[in-house]
Parts: structure tokens; sequence; C-alpha cells
């Protein structure tokens, strides 16, 4: 398990978003960027270090992280405990770069989560979402629990009852007991399919200019030194195979 989240958030922008940015020909220099449910900082601090930013903003729900995100982020990133989708109107279109880095998997309105970033998203913006499909090996997130049972693959298929009581919440460095619980809890809520997320995108209006599926994750390269393998778009086994999908979305309109 990862030991220092920030850190690892950091690599993940350097070593994953950054490369994808770039290979898409998109420049976040002098942009603005919001990062949604930021965790530590780690992935807007990267960005920060890596490009001379507008402004870089994160929110997240947990207070912990923010206050101890904010401690290691530099000058120009700022973190807030602030709701999302309580964000004023006055915000829309100021941002030209929207990260939904593992996070619309724990909305259970993930399609108003995508309708609300559409609405705040640049005229020639990009939003980047990544999520683990509920149905995959490790959907239910139960490799952040601890024991046994946190390695059994699927887990999630089984009654909800059975799922919570066979997973140990503690000795997580990232999340732990209640918060980790109340974690588990919103994916169970929201169950978020790659059909559902493709079905969402148009709703927003929106169109994925850049979308992949994962045998194997990007982020398992810094989580677990496995490599990166990707899988093609077969309906149904995407779902049980795929331990995550991201995307590059822009407005359906956009010239």
């Amino acid at each position: 398990m990862v030991g220092d989240f920030h850190a690892y958030e950091r690599e993940l922008a350097l070593k994953g978003l950054i490369p994808l940015l770039r290979k898409r020909g998109f420049d976040p220099t002098g942009k603005s960027v919001l990062d949604v449910g930021c965790g530590y900082g780690g992935v807007l601090a990267g960005l920060a270090g890596a490009f001379d930013l507008k402004s870089a903003l994160g929110l997240d729900l947990d207070a912990v992280m923010v206050r101890e995100g904010s401690a290691k982020c530099p000058s120009g990133v700022r973190l807030e405990v602030r709701d999302f989708f309580a964000m004023d109107a006055a915000e829309a279109g100021s941002y030209d770069l929207i990260l939904l880095r593992d996070v619309l998997e724990h909305i259970p309105d993930a399609e108003g989560a995508l309708a609300k970033a559409a609405s705040l998203l640049a005229p020639r913006g990009l939003i980047f979402a990544s999520f683990a499909p509920f149905y995959s090996p490790f959907g239910g997130h139960q490799h952040n629990g601890s024991g046994f049972f946190s390695n059994v693959p699927w887990l999630q298929a089984l009654p909800e009852s059975w799922f919570r009581a066979a997973l140990r919440l503690d000795g997580n460095s990232y999340k732990s007991g209640k918060s980790l619980a109340e974690d588990m809890e919103t994916v169970l809520r929201t169950r978020l399919t790659i059909g559902r997320f493709r079905r969402m995108i148009p709703g927003a209006g929106l169109r994925a200019g850049y979308l992949a599926r994962y045998l194997s994750r990007p982020d398992y390269r810094i989580k677990f030194g496995l490599p990166e393998i990707g899988f093609p778009p077969i309906p149904f086994l995407d779902e049980l195979a795929c331990t995550g999908v991201e995307a590059l979305l822009e407005k359906a309109d956009a010239r």
C-alpha cells in the first residue's frame, strides 16, 4: 500500500496525466484547472510543477486530506473543503481542464456530476475522467481494506451485507475506519459501469475524444509495479475484466 499519497498523486500526474495530455495536444500552460475529489492535491501539484498554470483549485469533502495536502502543495495550488455541486453558476465556463480522477464512482448522481463539470468547462476545455468499473475485479474498492478478503476479486458481487462483513477497514494509509467505510458505501450506491458512463457523455453535452479501457490500469505501474495493459471494447467482458477506464471529454459543439 502507498505510504505517501500526496507523492503518489504527484507521480500519477507526472507519469500518467501529463504524458496523456501532451499526446492529445493539450497544453495546460496559462490554463485554469479544477480537480474534483482532489484528495491530497498531489495531481495539481504535479501539474503546477510542470506548467505555469493560470489557477489550480482542488475540491474535496475530506477536511483532513485538504489540510494535510495544503501543507505539501506549492503556493499556486489552492485546496478547499467544498461541495462540487454547490459551485456558483457564475463559475460556468471558467475551467480549461477539469479532473474527475477516480471520483465519479463515488457519486450516486454520476450523471449530474458530469453535467455539472460540463457546465464549468470552458468552450475548448477538456475533462479528464477515470474510474474503476463496478463489476471489474476490484470494482468494490475492497483492495483499500485489509485482511484476506481485500485480495478477493469480484467480492462486491456478494450480497452487500456479506461484502461489508468480510472486509477489515483498518491499516490503510489512505483512509481507514469510518472514512473508508463511507468511501466504499458510495461505490455500492453508485455502481458505475462502462456502459452507464458512455451513455452519460452525450447526456452531458460532451463527446469523448479519447476513451481507453485497461486490463491493468496505468496507475498500477506506480502502485504495484505492474505493466499497463489495454483491453478492447468488448461489451460485457470489458465490464468484468477492466480494472480501469480513462477518458478525455470535450464539449460536443467544440470547434
